[in-house]
């Protein structure tokens, strides 16, 4: 095996920007598979940088590493299981969205309010028991609950 075609795992690392115990872990979860071994050295192909790539983008647009396995293991948008692993991260994402739109409404009215003390405030009391009385929800209707309430214009 010629070694100018290989990449050492120390110049994977160095060409995708990850430290070699994350090329390691990609390794033991199935993402990546040196292209051989010399000297007791794992060697990587040329298309290994680019299969990190790819697999840094499932991350950017958040999918797990389980979630970028199935991905890259199926390969192809005509997969059915590609079709639903993709269906199914747009609601996630959606979802992620829809909670952090409320978030960032309960932060904005936050530095808005009026009151003294935020506790005080009628439209942050609303969205306390909103939260209460749904303790196991993780959205919490917090955005919804301060929008609904009477304030004074400009105090959401």
């Amino acid at each position: 095996m010629s070694n100018r075609a290989f990449l050492g795992i120390g110049e994977l690392g160095r060409r995708t920007g990850l430290a070699t115990s994350a090329l390691r872990y990609y390794e033991r979860v199935g993402l990546l598979v040196p292209d051989g071994r010399a000297n007791g050295r794992r060697y990587y192909g040329p298309a290994s940088a680019e299969r990190v790539a790819l697999i840094r983008l499932c991350q950017d647009a958040g999918f797990t590493l389980a979630e970028a396995r199935v991905f890259v293991a199926t390969g192809s948008r005509r997969h059915p299981s590609w079709t639903r692993l993709m269906e199914a991260k747009l609601l996630d994402l959606e979802a992620s969205i829809a909670r952090a739109k409320r978030a960032k409404a309960l932060i904005e009215h936050a530095l808005a309010c009026r009151h003294r003390e935020l506790s005080m405030c009628p439209n942050f009391r609303a969205a306390l028991e909103a939260r209460i009385s749904r303790p196991g929800s993780r959205c919490g209707h917090t955005g919804s609950a301060m929008r609904r309430s009477k304030a004074p214009a400009g105090h959401l």
